[in-house]
């Protein structure tokens, strides 16, 4: 009779024998073979479960004695080793301990946030390329996944977690549709301002970074009578007047010798009294940069954070803007660079200072409060004294600087 022909009763209880027979056999204390040194018998003793080690083989009239794990070692399986395992001493680079060794288990070491682990050594997440966007985020262990942006959606910028986002819908938000979105860029509407996001401020502060307008703030203190005699006054290579000569005619005396001071950095970078003026400059823009990169900024949380800084405030029709044109982690910076452009003359380390405790009055979400905190100790004085220092000596010792042909 074939097992198809079996009847209904008889298979049940065939099932039922196998289950309990793998049940059994499943708790059971596993066994292993071993020769009695006195007997020469060959003896099944039972295995020591995890966290212990064998201390003594059974014979043919005791059981098999196991010893709990010594401190730094470890055993997760039942076994029949007369030692435990040796736990794993240190974490590799870029790792952090998630869980420490015990009798059970080996320390489990963990790659930071950003980085997952490839061939032993933990690597950062890859960025997905601008027309693509993250379909699953990397993890310790695996690496970032990307997706090329389907029809109807798009991603400006490379990164490594943000996802693709849908084209904005002109119609939904009252206007005509001027340019249709692709795969890089959003849809473009009438009747909206424009703000690019690729750039951090309007054509007065050009490429001016919040560090470096509050590093240069100390020098237009008071205010500066005339840039050209800055232009002049600026030891080493000199900055073609032809660069600032456009900007005279729509911008403030400050912002041009902000501009001023920008290019003339960029032409002496190679003088090694400016090289730790621009080393520093770069940690405190990257360290800004990393503060103000939130990832769930509301249009509300900006209206707050515009409200809460003194002077004149940012149209809530720029706000609107810049929620939908820029991706989330730019929001928080570009505000602040809108705001900056308004109110040149104020002092952006105090205002900050303001705006913390308007928040904190207002009891602002906190990790926007946490966000503006930080940033301003960054470009508070205190921070970059040492380098005003620096430069303050470069300019008043134009020696320093090595001789070198004008504009070269």
């Amino acid at each position: 009779m074939s097992a198809c022909d079996t009847p209904p009763r008889a298979a049940m209880r065939l099932r039922m024998f196998f289950f309990v027979s793998f049940a059994w056999a499943y708790h059971e204390t596993p066994k292993y073979q071993h020769h009695d040194t006195v007997t020469t018998e060959l003896l099944l003793c039972d295995q020591c479960p995890p966290g212990s080690a064998v201390e003594r083989h059974c014979t043919s009239d005791s059981a098999t004695v196991c010893s709990p794990c010594p401190e730094r070692r470890f055993a997760e399986q039942w076994h029949w080793a007369e030692s435990c395992q040796h736990c794993t001493p240190v974490c590799k680079e870029r790792q952090f301990v998630k869980r420490e060794c015990n009798a059970t288990h080996n320390r489990l070491c963990e790659c930071v946030p950003g980085y997952h682990l490839a061939v032993e050594f933990c690597v950062p997440h890859s960025t997905c390329p601008p027309g693509s966007g993250v379909s699953v985020l990397g993890t310790p262990d695996s690496d970032t996944v990307c997706e090329k942006c389907p029809k109807g959606f798009f991603s400006s910028a490379a990164s490594a977690t943000e996802p693709c986002v849908p084209h904005r819908d002109c119609s939904q938000l009252g206007m005509k549709r001027r340019s249709p979105g692709t795969a890089t860029h959003d849809a473009v509407c009438e009747r909206e301002l424009t703000v690019d996001c690729t750039r951090k401020h309007n054509d007065c502060h050009a490429d001016i970074t919040l560090c470096e307008e509050a590093m240069f703030q100390f020098l237009l203190s008071p205010p500066l009578t005339s840039v050209d005699l800055l232009l002049e006054t600026l030891p080493g290579r000199k900055v073609d007047k032809k660069s600032v000569e456009p900007l005279k005619k729509k911008c403030s005396p400050e912002q041009q010798a902000l501009h001023l001071l920008r290019l003339w950095r960029e032409q002496n970078k190679d003088q090694g009294k400016l090289y730790s003026i621009i080393q520093g400059l770069n940690h405190c823009e990257r360290k800004v940069s990393r503060c103000a990169g939130l990832k769930n900024v509301t249009l509300e949380d900006l209206l707050v954070l515009m409200h809460s800084l003194p002077g004149e405030k940012v149209s809530e029709e720029a706000v609107r803007t810049l929620a939908l044109s820029c991706p989330t982690h730019r929001h928080v910076a570009q505000l602040l660079h809108l705001w900056k452009s308004q109110n040149a003359g104020r002092d952006l380390a105090k205002a900050l200072s303001h705006s913390v405790r308007q928040l904190r009055s207002r009891n602002a979400p906190k990790t926007l409060l946490r966000a503006i905190k930080r940033i301003s100790r960054v470009i508070n004085a205190s921070a970059l004294r040492p380098y005003e220092k620096i430069l303050t000596g470069a300019l008043r010792d134009a020696s320093c600087f090595k001789p070198k042909p004008y504009n070269d």
